[in-house]
């Protein structure tokens, strides 16, 4: 019995270290944003901020987007205002269809296949880019196989990956999009 006990303690102290040491370290897990290089087009995921907006429209600006095309995806309506009053000759394709992020990467590809992309930019926010990095490999559309993404971060001034525990809405935003991963497997599986 004592051996069973001495055992149980070991194993509760292990597992509470690797919960610490995780959960410490999730947001370096959760950003897989990368840095942009010249793709076919930039799409802007919708249901965020303007900070995915403006960051979409920078890349474009400077020249990311060799199609010079701005996609702008999901629950965009709030944004598009800002769009049309600050740039009202932007060269930008909407579509709110899409109400998900597994709708809206489905979009993405089949918008690309109809276009003959080969790689796109996908403007996001950093928490989020874990989940749009795993739907893009999960979700096949009929000649995919060789599309290319890069997952860019949103300048979210909220965010820090080294230390997003310190921020409230970061650490919901991180577990959100646990609970997202965790959801999006199970509908995969």
């Amino acid at each position: 019995m004592r051996k069973m006990v001495s055992f149980l303690i070991i194993l509760l102290i292990i597992l509470l270290m690797l919960f610490f040491v995780a959960g410490f370290n999730l947001g370096k897990w959760i950003d897989v944003t990368q840095k942009p290089v010249k793709s076919d087009i930039i799409v802007c995921l919708g249901g965020g901020t303007i900070d995915r907006v403006k960051k979409s429209i920078e890349l474009l600006k400077e020249g990311y987007a060799r199609q010079n095309v701005f996609v702008l995806l999901g629950e965009s309506w709030y944004n598009q205002p800002y769009i049309k009053k600050n740039y009202p000759k932007l060269p930008i394709v909407i579509e709110e269809g899409p109400k998900n992020t597994a709708e809206e990467i489905k979009f993405i590809k089949k918008y690309m296949k109809e276009n003959a992309y080969k790689n796109a930019l996908i403007i996001t926010d950093p928490p989020h880019s874990r989940r749009v990095s795993l739907l893009t490999s999960w979700i096949r559309v009929e000649g995919d196989e060789n599309m290319k993404f890069r997952i860019i971060k949103s300048d979210v001034k909220w965010w820090d990956r080294e230390h997003y525990y310190n921020n409230a809405h970061a650490r919901a935003s991180v577990w959100h999009e646990m609970m997202g991963i965790v959801y999006g497997l199970i509908s995969e599986w």
